[in-house]
C-alpha cells in the first residue's frame, strides 16, 4: 500500500500527503523545549506525543500534509478534515461543480527553527491546491488569526456556508477560487523556496553568460525543463527574464556539449 504521495519537491524539501498511518513512524520529529527548537504547541499545551497525534489524524480520515527535509526530518504539518463533499449539476450536457467541497483546517504547526521564512505558506498553499475546496479555520489566538487573514487571504464568515447552509460563527474561510490562486501568489513572493533549483540555475547561467563563459547544452536543457515545469506560476517579470535568458542561450554559440 502506498504510504505517501509527493505533491511538490523544492530542493531537499518535500511536500507530501501522508496516506497511511504507518508513514508517521518514518518521520524524524524534533520535540521542542524551552531552550531547544522543535515542535512545541501540542506537547506543551496537551502533553500529547506528536506521532500519536499524527497517526490518529490519518486513522480518523483526515488529510495530513507534511513538509519534510533530508532524513525524513519533519519541518511542518497541516491537518484537514473534510466536512462536506462537493455538489454537481449538469449544465449544457456537462457536469459542473456547483458547491465546492468544504474542509476544516484542524491544526498547522511549523518547526520553530523554520518559522517566518515562507515554508508554512508553501505547505498550506500546496495542501489547499491539492484539496480544491473551501477551507475553514478557527484560530485560537489573535496572532494566528492575523496570520490567516494577512498572509493567506482568509476572511470572516458572514453567512451560511456549504450545501448545508450551516453557520460557522467565529470562523475564517478561504474560498475555493482564492485557494487555487494562492499557490501562484506564494510562488511569486517566494520563488527561491518554491523553485530553488530553477532560481539557482538561472542565477548561475545568467552570471556565466554575462562573463562570456561556456555553458553546456545539458545545463541549458535542464534550465528549459525546470522553467517549463513552473510555467505561469512565477511573477511575470521573473518569467520574462528567464525566458529572455533562455532565448539568448539558445541563440548563442557558447553551448558546448
Amino acid at each position: 500500500m502506498q504510504q505517501t504521495e509527493i505533491i511538490h519537491k523544492a530542493g531537499d524539501m518535500s511536500y507530501e500527503l501522508l496516506i497511511s498511518a504507518n508513514a508517521v513512524d518514518n518521520l524524524n520529529i524534533d520535540v521542542g523545549t524551552g531552550d531547544r527548537d522543535g515542535f512545541i504547541y501540542f506537547h506543551q499545551k496537551f502533553g500529547m506525543p506528536y506521532k500519536f497525534l499524527l497517526r490518529k489524524s490519518i486513522e480518523s480520515g483526515h488529510f495530513l500534509f507534511v513538509s519534510v527535509s533530508e532524513n525524513n526530518k519533519l519541518i511542518g504539518f497541516a491537518r484537514f478534515e473534510k466536512l462536506e463533499e462537493h455538489t454537481e449539476k449538469e449544465i449544457k450536457g456537462k457536469m459542473k461543480i456547483v458547491t465546492p467541497s468544504l474542509f476544516l483546517l484542524r491544526s498547522m504547526e511549523i518547526h520553530s527553527a523554520f518559522r517566518n521564512c515562507g515554508i508554512g505558506r508553501v505547505l498550506f498553499s500546496t495542501a489547499v491546491y491539492y484539496l480544491k475546496g473551501n477551507v475553514l479555520t478557527s484560530p485560537d489566538n489573535p496572532e494566528a488569526a492575523s496570520f490567516f487573514r494577512k498572509k493567506l487571504g482568509f476572511s470572516e464568515v458572514t453567512g451560511p456556508v456549504g450545501s448545508s447552509g450551516q453557520k460557522y460563527e467565529g470562523h475564517l474561510m478561504l474560498t475555493y477560487p482564492k485557494a487555487l490562486t494562492l499557490w501562484h501568489e506564494i510562488a511569486t513572493k517566494y520563488p527561491r523556496i518554491v523553485y530553488p533549483e530553477l532560481v539557482d540555475l538561472y542565477e548561475s547561467l545568467k552570471f556565466r553568460h554575462s562573463m562570456g563563459k561556456a555553458i553546456s547544452c545539458n545545463d541549458i536543457s535542464r534550465f528549459e525543463i525546470l522553467l517549463a515545469g513552473c510555467s505561469g506560476m512565477l511573477s511575470d517579470a521573473m518569467q520574462d527574464d528567464m525566458q529572455y535568458l533562455m532565448t539568448k542561450l539558445r541563440k548563442g554559440v557558447s553551448c558546448n556539449a
